[in-house]
């Protein structure tokens, strides 16, 4: 596909099952806080999805049925522009709904504060975990695959870390990946995943019982949570069976 053809591409990315979950729980969240309803993430989806006449910021109408993936990205630019005065606005809203929908960025677009318990379960998740189990399963079988075909000790090193993160995840691991604690009944949570995350960057950074393991662990146990929880949109490992090494 060309960049003129993607351009052209729908702005909708996302499954249509994840799109409908996220906007009946952004719904809900409206009824239940009225004085900030409609919300910039409603609002952007209902455009995105041909529902709307006119963009949520700019007012300018869809060229066809749907926006396109280019008028997505001018309305972005568009949201961007509006004065903040150190206030959250509808458009802060209207920019992580068009991100999300896009691909550009996996963190769901629900109005209000952050919830500690996740919103996962929207997208094929569970809790903070924003990655389906299939897809957690493909990046355990390619770094699996690169623990056996690649050539260098640090590639090997993170493939390993990649692994222990996604098998603990799975529940075919019984301690974690680090700090060897015993895994959750129910698996680990968004605070496991922190804590483990924390002790990483000691592995990461060669200190004190971090040492227990080569810096390239680390850095694959880093990425690979910050990937399940969406921060990062690019998985540890790629379709060739290499992994991302980060240049940390």
């Amino acid at each position: 596909m060309t960049t003129a053809e993607s351009e052209a591409s729908p702005a909708v990315q996302r499954p249509q099952e994840h799109v409908t979950a996220v906007f009946e729980a952004i719904r809900e969240w409206e009824a239940a806080n009225p004085e900030s309803a409609p919300s910039g993430q409603g609002e952007a989806i209902l455009w995105a999805l041909g529902k709307r006449d006119q963009a949520p910021i700019s007012g300018r109408p869809a060229s066809g049925a749907l926006p396109t993936l280019a008028e997505a990205r001018a309305e972005i630019d568009a949201a961007e522009r509006v004065p903040r005065e150190g206030r959250v606005v509808p458009a802060d809203g209207v920019i992580s709904a068009l991100h999300w929908l896009i691909g550009a960025k996996d963190g769901v677009p629900m109005p209000g504060r952050r919830s500690s318990t996740g919103w996962g379960h929207l997208v094929g998740g569970r809790g903070v975990i924003l990655r389906t189990e299939a897809e957690i399963n493909r990046v355990a079988e390619l770094a699996r695959e690169g623990l056996r075909s690649m050539p260098g000790e640090r590639e090997k090193a993170w493939c390993s870390g990649t692994v222990a993160v996604c098998e603990w995840l799975l529940g075919l691991r019984s301690k974690s990946p680090v700090r060897n604690t015993p895994r959750p009944i129910h698996g680990p949570t968004g605070l496991n995943l922190g804590m483990e995350e924390s002790a990483a960057e000691d592995v990461s950074r060669q200190l004190g019982r971090g040492r227990q393991h080569p810096p390239a662990y680390g850095d694959g146990v880093i990425w690979t949570i910050r990937w399940l929880r969406g921060q990062i949109t690019v998985p540890p490992m790629n379709e060739q069976g290499q992994p991302t090494l980060s240049n940390r």
